[in-house]
């Protein structure tokens, strides 16, 4: 009987050592797994990082734009200004010049009329 003991003793010390391997592999991989996870976060981390620098660089960029042309605006804005006021005028004066010919054309029309009724 006790080399039958010897034996099952044996298996189950055999048994045992197979079963830590295994959960020995279980936790190799669930460790494994876990440090690609990091690694990846790192990356997304390092990415995300430079793609803010990157978009903080081109909003200072657009902010040093926008201001410069701000101040491009408020120096011109005198001759803008003056600008329209000729604008204004141009139209005021398009609109006296066709009063004008209107009135030339009428003046035309009697003129011809006096004078075709002198003829007759």
């Amino acid at each position: 009987r006790d080399m039958g003991g010897d034996k099952e003793e044996s298996r189950e010390a055999q048994a045992t050592e197979a079963m830590f391997d295994k959960w020995s592999s279980y936790i190799k991989g669930e460790v494994q797994a876990s440090v690609e996870d990091h690694v990846l976060l790192e990356k997304l981390h390092t990415a995300t990082c430079d793609k803010f620098k990157e978009m903080t660089s081109t909003a200072k960029t657009l902010n040093g734009n926008m201001a410069a042309l701000h101040t491009k605006h408020k120096e011109l804005k005198p001759q803008l200004d003056e600008i329209d006021g000729v604008e204004a005028s141009v139209d005021e004066l398009l609109s006296t010049a066709q009063m004008l010919d209107d009135y030339a054309v009428k003046i035309e029309q009697k003129y011809k009329a006096v004078i075709v009724a002198r003829r007759s």
